[in-house]
């Protein structure tokens, strides 16, 4: 065999090797990204459980929400090892020319103690990057809801892009801001 053989032998399979491994890449991200969009559950680490009212990382002070009522269990066969479980949804539909509005934002039990959420409605801009903040919950505790939110302004008829940006907290001493999660939603407004 020639040296020029064996090098477009050696090129061929770098080549080979590169491919399979974008085409691996791109699977995990079509499998994540179809996850995301149908609301499954997500994991991520955990650790001891504390609750207290100090300021977190950021300065803000995070209090319990007063207004989270106790959830329903929610039945999942795709929970992953001992985590942060978040679940989701496509859209919400609100009134026209009302604050007061109906929402489903879940902390389910499955977080043990160890995770409390707090949840964030964002309204984007036409450019797709600006958002004004709609709603911000406080702390919701495990296997709690919020079913009720104030919204910052009344909204006209129309149909919204939006954003539920749900964060989670360990419940350490310090209140470790986990990975959060942004949940792109249709806001249809009646």
């Amino acid at each position: 065999m020639n040296a020029e053989c064996k090098k477009e032998r050696k090129s061929s399979r770098v080549k080979l090797l590169v491919f399979l491994l974008l085409l691996i890449f791109l699977l995990l991200g079509i499998v994540i990204g179809v996850n995301l969009m149908r609301g499954k559950k997500y994991d991520n680490s955990k650790t001891d459980a504390h609750i207290s009212t100090e300021k977190a990382g950021g300065g803000v002070e995070l209090v319990i929400d007063p207004n989270a009522e106790k959830s329903l269990p929610i039945e999942n066969d795709n929970i992953l090892e001992q985590g942060v479980v978040i679940t989701g949804r496509e859209s919400l539909t609100f009134s026209a020319n009302t604050k007061e509005e109906s929402v489903d934002f879940i902390n389910p039990e499955e977080n043990a103690q160890l995770y409390y959420l707090t949840f964030e409605l964002r309204l984007y801009n036409s450019n797709g990057r600006d958002y004004e903040v709609l709603y911000t919950s406080g702390l919701v505790e495990p296997g709690k809801r919020i079913n009720r939110i104030t919204l910052s302004r009344e909204l006209e008829k129309g149909v919204y892009e939006a954003v539920v940006h749900v964060q989670p907290y360990r419940m350490n001493k310090e209140k470790t801001l986990t990975n959060n999660v942004d949940m792109r939603i249709k806001l249809f407004v009646n």
